[in-house]
């Protein structure tokens, strides 16, 4: 079943997701964490500590050590799924926010594009400046809080493209463009 559904006459402009910088830390976590069993038979060999039944104290020792990388790989791959499935929709008509949040619960709002009053740009601090991530405020009216579409790269091109389509929407309509 599709999160959204597309009328018509409508167009996808532009799809964004937080940019990669940050899935990439968050699954720093992991793939550290999974080294640990390595580091663990190195030392102990290192040391030359082995206990008086070294055969069934190794294969439990590789046994735990597999199901704990087991254990880094689902909490990677539920890190990825979680940065995948979070999306931000620009189409000609509205703006989908679409947010994963865990395994099998998702949070979809949509907003006309006739509804937006104003986007703010807010990066800051060396890194945005070099991975040139940024969130894109959007004021939507009848909302008390903006939409936020958070660490997205190229945030003042998604700009861009949210006031044209907010304009292209107003011309259609035969209306003067607010913003």
């Amino acid at each position: 079943m599709p999160a959204f559904t597309l009328s018509q006459n409508e167009q996808i402009i532009l799809m964004a997701r937080r940019h990669w910088f940050f899935v990439a830390i968050a699954m720093l976590k992991p793939i550290i964490l999974a080294v640990l069993p390595w580091l663990t038979a190195f030392a102990l060999a290192f040391l030359n500590l082995s206990p008086a039944n070294e055969q069934a104290a190794a294969l439990l020792f590789w046994y735990f050590a597999w199901l704990f990388w087991f254990l880094c790989f689902g909490w990677g791959v539920l890190i990825w799924v979680d940065w995948y499935l979070d999306l931000w929709i620009l189409t000609n008509q509205k703006i989908i926010d679409i947010q994963q949040m865990g395994l099998f619960k998702r949070l979809v709002m949509t907003y006309g594009i006739n509804n937006i009053q104003g986007v703010a740009i807010k990066t800051g601090g060396p890194l945005a400046a070099f991975f040139k991530y940024g969130d894109a405020e959007i004021k939507i009216s009848g909302q008390a809080n903006a939409v936020v579409f958070r660490e997205i790269p190229n945030a003042t091109l998604v700009q861009d493209k949210i006031l044209q389509a907010h304009q292209e929407y107003l011309k259609t309509l035969g209306t003067n463009p607010r913003i």
